[in-house]
C-alpha cells in the first residue's frame, strides 16, 4: 500500500490505554500494539491506526474529538483494561455522569460529568449481542467473548460516551482481562476477530476478487 492508497482508504481507529494505578503495563495498549496492521489493512483495504492515550479525563477530552475530524474513522473501537474482567467484555452503553473516580492526574471531570454533550446515556447502534455470539461461535485461541451494560464510570466509560457522542453508529468499546488472565498475544488476536465482525457489520466487506487489486 503505498502513499497515495492511504488517501482512498477508510480508516479504523483503535485506542488502547497507557499506564494508571495498578496497572503499569496496561493490558489494553500492550494488545492495541500488536495487532497486525499490515495484514489487518491488506485484508480489509482500510487504514489501521493504533494509538495510545493517557488515563485522563483532559486527555479524552481534548484528543478524542479532535481524532474523530482528523481521521473521520469508518470503525473506532476503544480498548481498556478491567480488573474484573475475566474474558473479552464488550460495552453496550456509556453514561454522561458519575465519573468520581480520580485520574493520573488525580482529577475529576467538572461536576463528575463528560463534558461531551448529549443524552443522559447513549447505546451503541452496532449490534453488541450479535458480536459476541459470532465471536463465540468462531472462538479465537479459546476467548470468550460477553456483553456488558455497565463500563466502569471510569476513564473507559468516559472515553466511551464521548465518543458515541460523537457518532454511536460506529463506535464499540472492548474491555479486556489482565495480563495474568490472557497474554497480549491472545487479546490482540481477539481483537482483530472484533474488528472483522464491526466492519462486517457496516457492511464493509472483505475484498473478493483478486483483480480488482490492480485497477
Amino acid at each position: 500500500m503505498n502513499d497515495l492508497d492511504y488517501l482512498f482508504k477508510p480508516i479504523v481507529l483503535v485506542t488502547g490505554f497507557g499506564p494508571f494505578i495498578n496497572h503499569p503495563i496496561n493490558a489494553s495498549w500492550e494488545a492495541v500494539k500488536l495487532l497486525k496492521k499490515d495484514e489487518i489493512e491488506k485484508k480489509h483495504k482500510i487504514e489501521l491506526v493504533q494509538l495510545e492515550l493517557p488515563v485522563t479525563y483532559e486527555n479524552v477530552d481534548e484528543f478524542v474529538p479532535a481524532l474523530w475530524e482528523t481521521h473521520e474513522p469508518k470503525l473506532t473501537i476503544h480498548v481498556g483494561v478491567s480488573k474484573i474482567a475475566k474474558d473479552i467484555t464488550i460495552e453496550k452503553q456509556a453514561h454522561r455522569k458519575g465519573y468520581q473516580r480520580v485520574d493520573y492526574f488525580d482529577k475529576c471531570p467538572a461536576n463528575n460529568t463528560c463534558c461531551a454533550e448529549g443524552a443522559i446515556r447513549i447505546q451503541t447502534k452496532l449490534n453488541v449481542e450479535k458480536l459476541c455470539s459470532d465471536f463465540n461461535e468462531n472462538s479465537v485461541d479459546g476467548s470468550k467473548a460477553v456483553v456488558s451494560l455497565d463500563a466502569g464510570r471510569y476513564l473507559c466509560e468516559y472515553i466511551y460516551y464521548t465518543s458515541l457522542s460523537i457518532d454511536n453508529n460506529r463506535t464499540l468499546f472492548v474491555h479486556v482481562p489482565d495480563l495474568s488472565i490472557y497474554s497480549p498475544e491472545q487479546t490482540a488476536h481477539a481483537l482483530e476477530h472484533i474488528l472483522d465482525l464491526c466492519l462486517e457489520q457496516l457492511h464493509i466487506p472483505l475484498p473478493q476478487a483478486k483483480e480488482d487489486e490492480n485497477v
